[in-house]
């Protein structure tokens, strides 16, 4: 993706995020004209790992498939989950959850949603004298 097309979807993530609300696969792609598979994954990586760099949490997490409510098995195959969440890639398009990884998600949906509604850009507010 083109960065201003990065900015707009880190834009609208943003949004949702501070709206406490969950974002579709089908919704992102039909917004950003993504395809299925590798080019949605990598706009969403991109954006994640750019927010890593300013120190704010990405959004991975609340872009979720419309059947489950959850991200699909290919989010579990990240190198940098804990080892016990991480799946082989073999097990990528398997939208089945364990509760383990279901409780993670869930755990990191509430921490996204408390951490962008701190302020507009998701920094932390903070209250000068």
């Amino acid at each position: 993706m083109l960065p201003e097309s990065l900015a707009r979807l880190r834009s609208y993530l943003a949004t949702a995020a501070r709206e406490h609300r969950v974002v579709t696969y089908g919704e992102l792609m039909s917004k950003y004209h993504l395809s299925r598979g590798p080019a949605l994954s990598r706009a969403i990586g991109e954006v994640d790992r750019l927010e890593r760099e300013e120190g704010r949490l990405g959004f991975a997490a609340i872009v979720v498939r419309k059947d489950t409510g959850f991200p699909g098995g290919g989010y579990f195959c990240d190198d940098t989950l804990p080892s016990r969440l991480r799946r082989p890639r073999s097990l990528a398009s398997d939208p089945r959850l364990s509760q383990p990884e279901r409780r993670h998600i869930r755990r990191l949906q509430y921490e996204i949603w408390a951490f962008y509604s701190q302020s507009r850009d998701g920094a932390l507010a903070v209250s000068l004298p």
